[in-house]
């Protein structure tokens, strides 16, 4: 009896290392229109139809999917993964979630919102070295 508890054992287990990549595979390449679909609902975010969204790019791999959308100018990413890896439904959510949106600051960086030079980080002390010769007087020639 032992015996064939090994073997029933052995066989289970080879199956599920067959069917573990065969499901990551078919997550990958399946064409599921239904998913689109989530993931355009979820952009649009309960506004009415017409929505007037606009799919930017879509990117697959075997543990789900990602969308570049944009609505009415803005751009969103919105991610749609299965409830337990391999299994289960796929929910779509906002890729990063949205913050809740930050009160008016008086911070320089704030404020020079138009400037086309990007304002340093903070924390930022990176120093450059100079360049070799910068400040050598010209040898004669």
């Amino acid at each position: 009896m032992g015996r064939v508890l090994q073997q029933l054992f052995a066989f289970l287990l080879w199956m599920a290392g067959l069917a573990v990549p065969l499901m990551l595979i078919h997550n990958f390449v399946a064409e599921e229109p239904e998913v689109d679909a989530m993931a355009r609902a979820q952009a649009c975010g309960g506004v009415q139809a017409p929505c007037d969204e606009l799919m930017i790019s879509s990117v697959r791999s075997s543990l789900g999917r990602s969308f570049h959308l944009t609505v009415r100018g803005e751009d969103i990413s919105i991610r749609c993964r299965r409830e337990h890896i391999i299994f289960g439904e796929y929910r779509c959510t906002r890729w990063p979630p949205a913050a809740p949106p930050a009160a008016a600051s008086s911070s320089p960086v704030a404020s020079s919102a138009g400037s086309a030079v990007p304002a340093p980080r903070s924390g930022s002390t990176k120093r450059t070295a100079p360049l070799p010769g910068a400040g050598k007087a010209e040898g004669k020639m």
